[in-house]
């Protein structure tokens, strides 16, 4: 039976990577599903304007900041409750630990399923429908978790508000490669990138003035209604980027009308077809990170990264209840100085990202390579164990607030120029299946983020600040060393026997 096809043929506006690659010659399944179509290439220069590195800068950047806007506002529910929790117990009769920290962590769990499923539809109905739907998905289960009246349904809502909250990040891979050339997407990811990592930090403080202002309640309701506003924008302004369905999309525009030899195509044969092209999208996150020695890498790196933040937002309020004896509304504004510091991180980040990618890709002879983000990776792989060493001391000593608000600060620029580097560098080897490739990030980031915080009271009451922030700056260094040098010395060999790269270098 014939596979169903995916329009699609190279275009010249693809940066320094092929926005469309040389499909898998190792996988018989993943190169039937996207044949070329000899219908496709009468018109190449006509379709090449509306592909969405051809856009105006305008245009692109209107793109990028309703994406961060998806991602700055839905995960802020993972953190905003912390301040909440006396109100938040009391009102779902809340007896165990272990019951809170499921209220703060189950979202974690859908946030960090949910992309196996979702980039793959992306990369078969485009970027902008997926997106779409799975805000609307979290608008509705995150408004459910405002209304619970038990501690059952809370579990069940924020489970399931998971799985529409990681849309933004789960599609930021494909939706950047889209429309971002290489030397550019160190700057605009940044740009990306700051919302949503501004959210964890935030979160904590708008949930402190919100549910002391009202009800515990209006903290999911306040989310709901601004995410819901932004898929209203994202309907009339935002425009679909993915280039194969850009293609598929222009082709049927020219296609006969109904009637024609497609159109009477039996059902079954249809539901046959389109049945194997799922099979072959879904399966490719999981053959990613299976197979893939540079996404394993990558995402293992993301998943210590993820939950030592997770965990440092978790016992952050305890330093300044516990040692500063400070209030809840005061100790929440101490999260300023995390947010700064991803401010910083982004700002770093961004312009280093490409400026150090141009350089050496002038002195590589006008050819880039992915390996050319490693640089500022380094820079961040060591401020996150410093960092952590600056605060969890001070922290002991109970030394002026302003020297653990400090450690803080160079945390959080690790961990943001980190996680760019991370993401661009996967971008840049995946270009067509960045989306894919990203979600592997998110799986196992989100999984570690959940389950981080359940033994991080037990680590810092055995240890203290001190010894507790030492245990997680040594693992990040070790770790974090480990990956980095792989990826600069072999990175070239690696992705030249990878059937998912784009091209060996660029």
């Amino acid at each position: 039976m014939e596979a169903t096809r995916v329009e699609i043929h190279a275009s010249p506006h693809a940066g320094t990577q092929s926005s469309i690659p040389d499909f898998p010659t190792k996988d018989g399944a993943e190169a039937e599903a996207f044949q070329v179509h000899p219908d496709t290439q009468t018109r190449p220069d006509d379709d090449d304007a509306y592909l969405a590195k051809s856009w105006p800068r305008r245009k692109k950047l209107t793109a990028t900041f309703i994406l961060s806007a998806f991602a700055f506002l839905q995960p802020l529910s993972e953190t905003m409750l912390a301040p909440a929790r006396d109100q938040i117990t009391s009102a779902l009769h809340v007896s165990q630990p272990y019951e809170w920290l499921l209220v703060n962590s189950l979202i974690l769990i859908g946030v960090g399923l949910a992309p196996l499923l979702l980039a793959p539809l992306s990369e078969v109905y485009g970027h902008k429908p997926v997106l779409v739907t799975g805000s609307a998905v979290f608008v509705v289960w995150n408004t459910g978790c405002g209304a619970a009246t038990t501690l059952g349904q809370m579990l069940a809502f924020r489970l399931l508000s998971g799985f529409g909250a990681c849309v933004a990040d789960a599609l930021a891979g494909g939706f950047m490669s889209d429309l971002w050339a290489a030397e550019e997407r160190g700057r605009t990811f940044a740009l990306f990138m700051a919302a949503p990592l501004l959210g964890p930090a935030l979160g904590p403080i708008c949930g402190a003035f919100i549910s002391q202002g009202t009800t515990w309640r209006w903290i999911f309701f306040v989310t709901s209604i601004a995410s819901a506003i932004v898929i209203i924008v994202a309907v009339v302004f935002l425009r679909e980027t993915y280039e194969p369905r850009i293609r598929a999309l222009l082709h049927r525009k020219r296609a006969p009308e109904p009637g024609s030899e497609k159109e009477k195509e039996p059902y079954a044969q249809k539901v046959t077809g389109f049945l194997s092209l799922m099979h072959t999208h879904l399966q490719r996150p999981f053959r990613m990170l299976g197979t893939q020695i540079i996404v394993q890498l990558l995402a293992g790196y993301m998943a210590l990264l993820y939950g030592t933040m997770f965990l440092f937002l978790f016992m952050y309020p305890l330093m300044w209840t516990g040692q500063y004896g400070q209030s809840v509304e005061i100790g929440s504004l101490n999260y300023i100085s995390f947010a700064a510091g991803l401010i910083l991180g982004a700002g770093f980040a961004g312009h280093l990202n490409d400026h150090i990618y141009r350089r050496l890709k002038a002195r590589n002879n006008g050819v880039g390579r992915p390996e050319f983000r490693i640089p500022t990776m380094i820079l961040g792989t060591a401020l996150v164990p410093a960092g952590l060493l600056w605060w969890g001391w001070s922290g002991e000593a109970r030394l002026h607030w302003i020297m653990p608000n400090i450690g803080s600060l160079m945390f959080a620029m690790g961990v943001y120029m980190c996680s760019a580097c991370v993401s661009v560098y996967t971008i840049d080897t995946y270009t067509q299946y960045a989306a894919s490739a990203i979600s592997t990030n998110l799986v196992l980031r989100s999984i570690t983020a959940a389950f981080f915080p359940l033994f991080a009271p037990y680590m810092f009451d055995a240890l203290g600040f001190g010894l507790g922030a030492t245990a997680l700056a040594g693992s990040s260094a070790v770790f974090g060393t480990a990956v980095v040098s792989a990826l600069w010395f072999w990175g070239g060999r690696l992705r030249a026997r990878s059937p998912y790269c784009a091209a060996s270098d660029a």
